[in-house]
């Protein structure tokens, strides 16, 4: 095997693993599925008199460090380690294009709340169709996600509710 050094990547790289021992690809969307954006809106209307309506028409997330700062959904980083224990997961999260920072705030929020299983596994693209797999957990259905190959695990939809009932229908209870 060649030395994975010479390329500037360590043996902790997903795509070793991947390689040699192939598992099903999963995709999970960020916002709203992993991080909770509302809640973030919901803390920053209360503080400043404005209802989250307003706020997303004010454009709030496009302030750098918006994303750094989102709490994790309710049962997201335990449902994120399970998946993780069955599939190959990947976080496909879209930019935004007037925010900048968002980049490095994902891959920020990425580090701290899912730390080594999440290693080099952040995709940042506004085009969900270019990529393929078992299936992509999003909550919404732009930036390509209709077009998806594979299954869109609608995320927060009546048969989609919450994680617990995303792992049952994905086998890792």
């Amino acid at each position: 095997m060649t030395d994975p050094k010479i390329f500037g990547n360590s043996e902790k790289d997903p795509v070793y693993g991947y390689l040699e021992n192939p598992k099903e690809l999963i995709f999970v969307d960020m916002d709203g599925v992993l991080a909770d954006a509302e809640a973030r809106m919901s803390i920053w209307s209360q503080k400043l008199g404005l209802s989250t309506t307003e706020l997303f028409k004010k454009k709030l997330y496009h302030m750098p460090g918006f994303y750094s700062d989102l709490e994790p959904m309710p049962g997201a980083i335990e449902a994120f380690e399970k998946l993780c224990d069955k599939y190959e997961v990947y976080i496909l999260t879209a930019p935004s294009w007037e925010n900048p920072s968002s980049y490095t705030d994902k891959r920020l929020w990425v580090e701290k709340y899912l730390g080594e299983k999440a290693y080099k596994r952040l995709i940042i693209s506004n085009d969900k169709s270019l990529f393929s797999g078992k299936a992509l957990i999003d909550d919404r259905t732009k930036y390509g996600v209709t077009k998806f190959k594979g299954e869109h695990i609608h995320f927060g939809s009546d048969k989609f509710s919450d994680w617990n009932s995303v792992l049952k229908y994905l086998d890792c209870l």
